[in-house]
């Protein structure tokens, strides 16, 4: 099977995002080093560290999958250095649903990998991707490896 790249969301997206908050940081922290002003730069270091943590953090999902025999290659972003992997393809998977928005009343999907969640969605073309994923997985295996669940996972 050649490999095959499923995009839950996309990836520039994700790379473009992670590309304004590094140019952001680093025209602060040259400003800064330009104005000699040595608190200002040990500040925008520290910023800098959280924005690495948070890209690389629980909260920040990944947004493609590549699937082929060597296994199921996770993309998070060019800032996810540690995050970035390659699961083994006999992986369990889920789809699962989650309720979010202020009062709860959005219907958001996310695939589910052993310690690996992606980026939360809605919309039906964004579902048959994850169950395509899911379907790819399978095929791999040569068995059923997860489910979707119904039941919202924050209930």
């Amino acid at each position: 099977m050649e490999p095959e790249t499923f995009f839950i969301r996309s990836v520039m997206v994700q790379n473009v995002i992670m590309g304004v908050i590094v140019a952001i940081i680093v025209v602060v922290l040259v400003r800064c080093i330009r104005k000699q002003n040595f608190t200002h730069v040990i500040l925008v270091v520290a910023w800098g560290l959280i924005a690495l943590w948070f890209f690389n953090g629980p909260f920040w999902g990944f947004s493609a999958v590549t699937a082929s025999p060597k296994g199921l290659e996770i993309h998070y972003g060019f800032l996810s250095v540690f995050r970035n992997t390659t699961l083994p393809v006999s992986s369990q998977w889920k789809i699962r649903r989650y309720l979010g928005g202020i009062r709860k009343l959005k219907n958001l999907f996310y695939f589910h990998l052993p310690e690996h969640d992606s980026l939360k969605v809605r919309g039906p073309d964004k579902i048959e991707i994850m169950k395509a994923l899911g379907a790819a997985i399978d095929r791999l295996n040569g068995r059923s490896m997860g489910e979707i669940e119904e039941r919202p996972v924050n209930m």
